[in-house]
C-alpha cells in the first residue's frame, strides 16, 4: 500500500502529522460469483433478492420493509435505511446476486435469536453513483437471511465484520453535491464542510493539471472501524491516516470508480489548511489514477504533495520539518525512497513522504512544471523512471539522487 504526505493539526508545527494514502486494489478485485443456489435455501435467498433490488429501485417504503424477517425491527430499520440511501445517492445499476451460503457461522446469540433458521450468504453486488461513477463497482458482501414458512427474509447486511461493504450498505447517508464533487457522510456528520475542501480540491489540481475535468467523490465513515470495514482492511490498519484514495471495490480495472475515504478521528482534528491539503492531495490521485498505477511510490507521493502545497504559502522549514531534522542528526538518505520506507510501520514515515515532496520540488524547479508533469505521466505508463529520466529529462536516476542529496543538505543548513 502507498502512502502520502499530509499536514500536521492547525499547521502549527508539521511534527507527528497524520498520513493519508493511496490503495491499491485488493488483490483479484472482486470475487467473481461461483457456488451452486439450487439448495432450498439458496433458491429462497435468490427469490428475495430479485424481490428486494424491484423494490429498491422503484418501491414505496412499505414494500421494501416488507421483506424484512417478520417481528425483526432493527432488519426493517436497515431496509428503511437502505432504500433511502439508494435515492439519495441516486444508485443505478444496482443488482444483488445470491452467491453461495457463506462457512462462517453466524454469531451463536444471533442463531439463538432467529431459532436456528438465520444463515450467512455472499451476494454479489453490483452498482454505481448515477452522474458520478463511469462504471459499476462490484464486490462480494455477506447478507444475513432467515427461513420462514413464506421463504426467506432479510436480517441484516451487517453482521460479518470481516467483510467489506460500501457505505451506504453500513449506514444511514447524507450526501451533497456541486458541479465538482459528490460529499457522503453518515447521517449524523454534516456533509457541507467536506463538499467545500473537495470543491477546492479541484480548483487546487486543476491549477497544475489544467485538462483534467474529472470530479471527485468523497465518502466519511463514522470512525475508523467503519472506514476498515469500507475499505476491507484488517482492524487498526489505518491509525494515523487522514484519508484513502482508492478504487470502490478494490479492483485494478482501468476506470474503476475512485473515491476518497476520509479517517474522521485523524482528519477532523486538522486546521482549514491542514485538511485542506489533505484533500488536494487526494484528489491528485484521483486525477491522475494513482490507484491502479505501478510508478515508483516516491515519484506517485511525492507529486501529490507538489500539487497540494504549490500554492500554500508557508517554508520549506515547516513543510519539510521531519526530513530536515533527519538530515541534520543523520545526514541525506542514500537512495530515494522505495516502496517499503512507505511502509505504515516505519518509524519516520513522515520524513520518507517529505523527502519524496522534496525530490518532486527538486525537479518542478530544475526542469519546470511542465517536464515534470511530463515525467510523472511518462513514468506512470512505464510503471518506472528507468527510462523516463533520460527521456524526458536528459539525466538518470543515479545523477539526480546526488542533485536530491545535495539539495536535502543545502536546505538543512
Amino acid at each position: 500500500m502507498l502512502f502520502g504526505l499530509v499536514a500536521t493539526i492547525g499547521l502549527v508545527a508539521w511534527l507527528h502529522r497524520p498520513e493519508t494514502a493511496v490503495l491499491p486494489g485488493r488483490p483479484g478485485g472482486p470475487t467473481s460469483a461461483s457456488g451452486d443456489t439450487s439448495d432450498v435455501r439458496g433458491d429462497a435467498a435468490a427469490a428475495l433478492l430479485d424481490r428486494l433490488v424491484a423494490a429498491l429501485r422503484s418501491g414505496p417504503a412499505a414494500r421494501v420493509q416488507a421483506l424484512a424477517a417478520p417481528g425483526d425491527p432493527a432488519a426493517s430499520r436497515e431496509l428503511a435505511e437502505l432504500r433511502d440511501n439508494v435515492h439519495t445517492l441516486g444508485i443505478v445499476g444496482l443488482s444483488l446476486r445470491y452467491v453461495d451460503e457463506d462457512p462462517a457461522a453466524l454469531d451463536p446469540a444471533e442463531q439463538q435469536r432467529l431459532r436456528g433458521r438465520g444463515w450467512l450468504g455472499d451476494v454479489q453486488l453490483a452498482w454505481r453513483i448515477g452522474g458520478w461513477d463511469g462504471r459499476d463497482s462490484r464486490l462480494e458482501v455477506a447478507m444475513t437471511f432467515v427461513q420462514t414458512a413464506r421463504g426467506a427474509a432479510f436480517v441484516s447486511a451487517r453482521d460479518d465484520a470481516s467483510r467489506a461493504a460500501p457505505l451506504w450498505l453500513l449506514s444511514r447517508v447524507r450526501a451533497q453535491h456541486s458541479g465538482r464533487a459528490l460529499a457522503v457522510t453518515t447521517a449524523d456528520v454534516s456533509p457541507r464542510r467536506f463538499l467545500g475542501l473537495a470543491d477546492q480540491a479541484v480548483v487546487d489540481v486543476r491549477k497544475v493539471l489544467p485538462r483534467w475535468r474529472g470530479r471527485l467523490v468523497v465518502e466519511v465513515p463514522a470512525d475508523q472501524e467503519e472506514l476498515d470495514r469500507t475499505l476491507g482492511a484488517q482492524p487498526n490498519a489505518y491509525d494515523g491516516i487522514a484519508a484513502v484514495t482508492t478504487t470502490v471495490d478494490g479492483s485494478r480495472v482501468p476506470e474503476a470508480p475512485t473515491h476518497i475515504f476520509v479517517n474522521p478521528g485523524v482528519f477532523d482534528p486538522l486546521g482549514p489548511h491542514g485538511s485542506q491539503i489533505v484533500m488536494s492531495h487526494e484528489a491528485t490521485h484521483v486525477a491522475t489514477d494513482a490507484a491502479v498505477s505501478s510508478m515508483p511510490t516516491w515519484l506517485l507521493e511525492g507529486f501529490a504533495d507538489f500539487v497540494a502545497l504549490d500554492h500554500v504559502d508557508l517554508p520549506v522549514s515547516v513543510t519539510a520539518s521531519q526530513v530536515l531534522a533527519l538530515v541534520r542528526k543523520q545526514g541525506a538518505p542514500r537512495q530515494l525512497p522505495d516502496q517499503q520506507a512507505f511502509d505504515n510501520e516505519n518509524k519516520t514515515l513522515g520524513a520518507t513522504y517529505e523527502s519524496a515532496w522534496l525530490a518532486c520540488r527538486l525537479l518542478g524547479q530544475k526542469y519546470g512544471e511542465k517536464r515534470l508533469i511530463a515525467f510523472y505521466r511518462a513514468s506512470d505508463r512505464d510503471g518506472s523512471t528507468s527510462r523516463t529520466f533520460h527521456t524526458v529529462l536528459g539525466t538518470d536516476q543515479a545523477r539526480f539522487t546526488r542533485q536530491w542529496r545535495a539539495y536535502l543538505g543545502r536546505l538543512a543548513g
